[in-house]
């Protein structure tokens, strides 16, 4: 199969978000990050359009967006229109979820960056939480410093709790993730 050759399309065009129509049976399980995309298109806009068919409007790609959208109140979004039959718009939405799993974080680099750029409390949108950035900026053994002397008996639990798991190597790590993730344990990979 070859690439397909470079048109003159629009990359994206504005359209009603009743205009399109979410496919019936997309897998993946979006509601718990509608609201972090809706901070995100709230505060940088839509950085990348939603897919869809031409022929039916059926979102290839997108699903979150097209959700955090609605849950804004937008009326109209950005769409890229591909002329692709049903198979391949299906195939392409499950691609297209699934080799974003593939891109890991280099985490000190990203450490790097954001204490470079100091977001302090700005992080609305970014997709992190706080500890999640506390742990990245500062590292475990600062954020456990910082909580060593506190008394937690009187305190709300936090909604989440984050481990780390330091494998021997890559074939653990994913031995170690499947494992977690067949339990039901929201996870990802961290390489350092």
């Amino acid at each position: 199969m070859t690439a397909r050759k470079a048109t003159a399309a629009p990359a994206a065009e504005y359209v009603s978000v009743d205009s399109l129509t979410p496919w019936d049976r997309n897998p993946r399980n979006n509601d718990s990050a509608v609201a972090e995309v809706a901070a995100s298109i709230k505060r940088f806009g839509f950085a990348s359009p939603i897919v869809a068919r031409r022929e039916d409007g059926m979102v290839i790609a997108g699903h979150t967006r097209l959700k955090a959208a609605r849950s804004l109140g937008m009326d109209i979004v950005p769409v890229r229109y591909l002329d692709i039959d049903p198979t391949e718009a299906q195939l392409l939405a499950i691609a297209d979820n699934k080799v974003g799993e593939i891109a890991t974080w280099d985490d000190a680099a990203l450490a790097d960056i954001l204490r470079d750029l100091d977001v302090g409390e700005a992080t609305e949108g970014l997709g992190f939480d706080a500890q999640e950035l506390d742990l990245l900026i500062n590292g475990a053994e600062a954020v456990s410093e910082n909580h060593d002397d506190e008394d937690w008996s009187d305190q709300t639990v936090p909604e989440a709790w984050q481990v780390l798991v330091e494998c021997n190597d890559e074939a653990e790590q994913l031995r170690v993730m499947e494992s977690l993730l067949m339990d039901g344990v929201k996870c990802r990979a961290l390489i350092s």
